[in-house]
């Protein structure tokens, strides 16, 4: 196989822009492939230049954002909510990326990055906010350093001592009691992981107290002392309430008479000013929502009817300045990390049970058709945007159906010019999609080599087309579609490690990387790439050897009179054979005078998650722009010139989520879904939180 990458431009060059005799009733642009004209205008709302617009959808969704002081969006993943005895909300939060959430009681609020990821725990008898970062610590927070209270000493099993002379393994279920004491659940791996209660000291001291069943939890008695909980999966184990007491020299459980419903609720907190009253909830784990009540240990609901959404909960407690014994906060969470989550409020009121959003602002997924803002999208599991040639798009929502008990399933959707949101009757085939030749064009997904294709009208079924052993996808392998200005569909295959190391990647997965043509006929011809190349793991060539189109990501056709084609390349650098090392990015301008390589700076921190890795995800262009390459990353969206470089447009070059604020550019963006060509030479559509947005470019 020939490897000189000039080679292979002045081959995609000539057959890119060659005289192939297109029928004129070729439809538009697909995804970020670049502009093209409808037959009329579209009908625009309104546009501030210089903006982000919300234009359809509902935004929510997880990330560290603050708005006016509150916090707009938070994360999934918070630990030891709690307030301190000065009505102040904390708590930790993240795993990549670790931070500390305060809100104060007047309402001030900020997230503070701490030097490693640490698990909050509550607020201490001296209103420290104790954590625990693992490896049997306990740390208290001084600003965002944590400090170590007990744990740490050498040994086997539990040690009861002061400060680093403790020994901890799992602290869990904290309790902090009236007499000051904090209490916990610990696991003794010396004595067949064994339950134990013990106790923390402010001073930093730790003493065992006595075992504690499997499937306990700690919760507050009547006159601040200690009670349990225990429903165990161990059916020898049995499910009863009891209070610790001191009888003597000897603590021990008293079991109290219960009738609780163990089957169903589960106990949260104490209600305060109640004598043996607990508020709980009731759902299963990753559901729709929860129910919250208050119940007696005699089984009686003193009250209920708090629904809250959500599949996953964890109490808040209640603040200070709560006087209401009736108001519970609750972290109100789906468990996904795309979803982020929310503190909520549950208070009676003369009206009855009601919840009010206190915190942060969940995704809103759905599924409903409609104009603009009534119309609801499922961006959970990504989507490709495809524009329709008349200001549109046309949206593959990879799967949507959190709203109902449908199981969720993918979708094609219209989003016109105007606002308006419709779902096709005909469900998408493939994860690949392209509009050329006056049709809806898909690449099964898998191993198979066919492309199938339906009409635009939303309504007809989908018939097979062509099939290539060239479009085939195999382990390790990535197929794009995308069609350029003259209407001409093309593929992308590319064959490329992503992060990780080794055979733990890798395997046995073998494949190679074309680029190709598509005509009306469906016939195949390969652009770039040697169709007999078939590379391993070790065969894999260096970044110095490698040809650009084995990198390709994505790629854009400015088309004008200069003919002027736009690769991505997320170029992959290993170390040795298989191992990754980072990502170089690169944009490659090709003509019929051959290629231009730019390199792109982004830099990504390496621990983040895979699916953050790739610096840039897409690329656009609009018509009536030459020589301004749009990109997409993790959480921004830049514009690229050679004059400038790279610049920021929208959201942010961080990879980390950062919630959807409408308003001057760069407003915010969180996670992005999809960037493609908007109604005009100056407007971009992004989506991001379950929403379609407009970027209205400054001149």
């Amino acid at each position: 196989m020939t490897s000189v990458s000039d080679f292979y431009a002045q081959a995609i060059t000539r057959r890119r822009f060659g005289q192939w005799g297109l029928v004129a009733a070729t439809v538009g642009v697909a995804g970020c492939g670049g502009g093209g004209e409808g037959e009329e205008p579209p009908v625009v709302p309104p546009a501030k230049v210089g903006a982000l617009e919300l234009l359809a959808g509902a935004l929510g969704g997880g990330g560290f954002a603050l708005q006016q002081g509150a916090m707009a969006r938070l994360p999934d993943e918070l630990s030891g909510p709690a307030f301190n005895s000065q009505g102040d909300f904390q708590f930790v939060s993240g795993t990549y990326d670790c931070r500390v959430g305060r809100r104060s009681r007047q309402g001030m609020s900020s997230f503070s990055p701490i030097p490693s990821a640490f698990h909050g725990l509550l607020f201490d008898a001296m209103d420290r906010y104790l954590v625990t970062g693992g490896g049997g610590t306990i740390e208290y927070l001084q600003g965002e350093t944590p400090v170590r209270l007990a744990g740490g000493a050498s040994g086997t099993g539990l040690i009861d001592g002061v400060g680093t002379g403790a020994r901890l393994f799992s602290p869990q279920s904290l309790l902090l009691a009236k007499n000051g004491l904090v209490y916990f659940i610990d696991e003794d791996s010396q004595r067949g992981f064994q339950t134990v209660l013990r106790t923390l000291a402010t001073d930093g001291t730790v003493k065992t107290l006595l075992p504690i069943p499997h499937g306990s939890q700690l919760l507050e008695s009547p006159v601040g002392g200690v009670r349990r909980y225990t429903h165990s999966s161990d059916a020898s184990v049995p499910k009863e309430w009891a209070e610790l007491v001191l009888e003597g020299n000897a603590y021990q459980w008293r079991v109290l008479p219960s009738q609780w419903a163990f089957d169903q609720w589960t106990p949260l907190q104490k209600v305060q000013g109640a004598a043996d009253v607990y508020w709980a909830y009731s759902g299963t784990q990753g559901g729709p929502e929860f129910s919250i009540a208050q119940i007696d240990l005699s089984g009686r609901s003193v009250a209920a009817g708090w629904r809250v959404p959500g599949g996953a909960v964890a109490v808040v407690a209640q603040g200070p300045s709560q006087a209401n014994s009736a108001s519970l906060f609750v972290v109100a969470r789906s468990g996904l990390w795309q979803d982020g989550s929310e503190v909520v409020e549950c208070r009676q009121e003369s009206t009855g049970a009601v919840v009010h959003r206190w915190l942060g602002l969940r995704a809103h997924r759905g599924e409903a058709d409609g104009q603009g803002l009534q119309a609801r999208f499922d961006f959970m599991q990504g989507a490709e945007a495809l524009h329709d040639g008349v200001g549109g798009l046309v949206l593959l929502e990879y799967q949507r159906g959190s709203s109902s008990s449908v199981a969720p399933v993918p979708a094609v959707r219209s989003f016109s010019a105007s606002g308006q949101v419709s779902t096709w009757a005909a469900a998408p085939r493939g994860s690949r999609l392209a509009i050329a030749y006056g049709h809806l064009v898909g690449h099964e997904g898998g191993t198979k080599n066919t492309l199938v294709r339906t009409p635009m009208d939303g309504k007809s079924a989908w018939q097979s087309w062509t099939s290539s052993s060239h479009v085939a996808r195999n382990r390790g392998e990535d197929v794009f579609l995308r069609t350029d200005t003259t209407g001409r569909l093309w593929f992308a295959k590319r064959y490329s490690p992503q992060p990780g190391t080794g055979d733990a990647y890798f395997g046995r997965a073998t494949g190679n990387s074309l680029v190709g043509t598509i005509d009306a006929n469906g016939q195949v011809q390969i652009v770039a790439g040697d169709p007999q190349a078939v590379y391993t793991p070790q065969t894999y060539p260096s970044l110095a050897q490698r040809p650009w189109y084995m990198d390709i990501a994505d790629m854009a056709f400015e088309g004008g009179s200069a003919q002027v084609s736009w690769v991505l390349c997320n170029r992959v650098e290993l170390d040795g054979a298989t191992s990754f090392v980072r990502f170089h990015p690169e944009l490659v301008r090709i003509d019929s005078q051959g290629t231009q390589k730019f390199a792109l700076s982004l830099a990504i921190d390496p621990k983040l998650p895979e699916f953050y890795q790739e610096p840039f995800k897409q690329i656009c262009v609009l018509p009536g722009r030459p020589g301004e390459v749009f990109l997409s990353s993790a959480c921004g969206v830049h514009r690229w010139s050679q004059a400038k470089g790279l610049e920021l447009l929208a959201g942010q070059n961080e990879p980390t989520p950062g919630g959807v604020f409408p308003g001057p550019l760069p407003g915010g963006l969180n996670l992005v879904k999809f960037l493609a060509p908007g109604p005009d030479r100056n407007s971009l559509y992004a989506g991001s939180e379950n929403s379609v947005l407009r970027l209205v470019l400054p001149e």
